[in-house]
């Protein structure tokens, strides 16, 4: 029995995993159905598209058939899988990158598990993005809590970038706010290391910027973890985490976006409507409710700022997470954000796993919301 149960982990695990690629490979090969293309790639491209769907869907059965959703990863799995992630990008920028990785048999719940990879990809992001010689470097370490029966992650990454000016550190984790030196280098939304230090509160950690005498910048986060863990796992609260599947809107005036949009959504296990205009958007919640909403912000008649304020018009939407999809992230003005309300912003062509995190985001910040509007 304890055999069947082994090999029922592992296929769950299989079958989750391969969502992933499975996504990012069928994205890719819509968009590269909305080129033009001869008639004799076309016909290739639907059947690649359609070996993808099957393959999708003989995954979608073995987690269906199996008696879990998924083993809980373990904390080094996810910070060696993070870091390895950041390593050609380094390396094409011509940056030494150093990844120390302690083991450990230590394991998340997979929602705990989610948010840790988020924060390092925050981190690993800003990192090679802003730093132009030199190099990255992140260690991640599990140390004795000062009380000895508990247990401590300690996460640093650290880059030879242009560094955080002094006068800009105590807001830097606020929503909204980015430093001068990323302004003068890349469009962004500044909500990267605000999203990112929410995260690590929510999961009872700090994080905290550290500027070494040498230059550039070292994030340090520490993250205390429950007694449990000297058996290896830490527990959620079930409150963090619902049964029930997520549903949600997309609204966007491009149809290869909507369907591209709703092929990765059901890929995550959360169903979707779609409509093409904010007008529709406005028709469709009136009648409906969603757990998020995804907004294209370049929209004719209506765009999406303009739809995000008429929808906190509506009753019963203060809680509601909206989430910023744009291909222009330069022209995103930060205070109008703010006055809408959007707790993410992704720039397309979207990153499968990007999307997958900012839904995690949504979901925890409509639970908390929602928590402080019940008390």
């Amino acid at each position: 029995m304890d055999g069947d149960h082994d090999q029922n982990h592992e296929i769950a695990l299989l079958a989750h995993d391969l969502r992933t690629p499975l996504s990012a490979m069928k994205l890719t090969a819509e968009l590269i159905g909305a080129e033009k293309l001869s008639p004799i790639q076309v016909e290739r491209l639907n059947l690649l598209i359609r070996s993808i769907d099957a393959l999708s869907d003989m995954t979608g059965a073995l987690l269906h058939t199996s008696e879990t959703g998924g083993r809980m990863p373990e904390l080094s799995e996810i910070a060696a899988d993070t870091a390895e992630l950041f390593r050609a990008p380094a390396e094409a920028k011509g940056l030494g990158y150093k990844a120390e990785i302690e083991a450990s048999k230590i394991r998340l719940e997979p929602v705990r598990a989610g948010a840790l990879r988020r924060v390092m990809t925050t981190l690993l992001d800003n990192a090679v993005k802003y730093t132009d010689t030199g190099k990255v470097s992140i260690s991640f370490e599990i140390l004795p809590g000062e009380d000895g029966a508990s247990t401590e992650i300690r996460l640093a990454v650290a880059d030879t970038g242009p560094g955080i000016d002094p006068m800009e550190r105590r807001r830097l984790f606020k929503p909204y706010v980015r430093g001068a030196a990323g302004k003068a280098r890349s469009p962004g939304s500044g909500l990267g290391l605000w999203g990112a230090s929410q995260l690590v509160a929510d999961l009872g950690g700090k994080l905290r910027l550290i500027s070494p005498k040498a230059g550039g910048c070292r994030f340090e986060m520490n993250l205390p973890l429950a007694p449990e863990t000297a058996e290896s796992v830490v527990r959620a609260d079930p409150a963090d985490v619902s049964d029930a599947e997520a549903h949600v809107l997309i609204v966007d005036d491009n149809e290869t976006n909507r369907r591209l949009l709703s092929a990765l959504l059901e890929s995550f296990g959360i169903s979707c409507d779609q409509v093409p205009s904010g007008m529709d958007a406005l028709k469709i919640m009136l009648e409906t409710d969603y757990d998020a909403i995804l907004l294209d912000l370049h929209m004719p008649v209506m765009d999406g700022l303009e739809t995000a304020a008429r929808i906190r018009e509506l009753p019963n939407t203060e809680a509601l997470p909206l989430i910023a999809v744009t291909a222009a992230m330069e022209s995103i003005g930060g205070k109008r954000m703010r006055q809408a309300g959007f707790v993410e912003v992704l720039a397309k062509p979207l990153s499968p796993s990007l999307l997958f995190q900012a839904m995690e985001h949504a979901r925890r910040h409509h639970a908390a919301r929602l928590n402080v509007s019940a008390t």
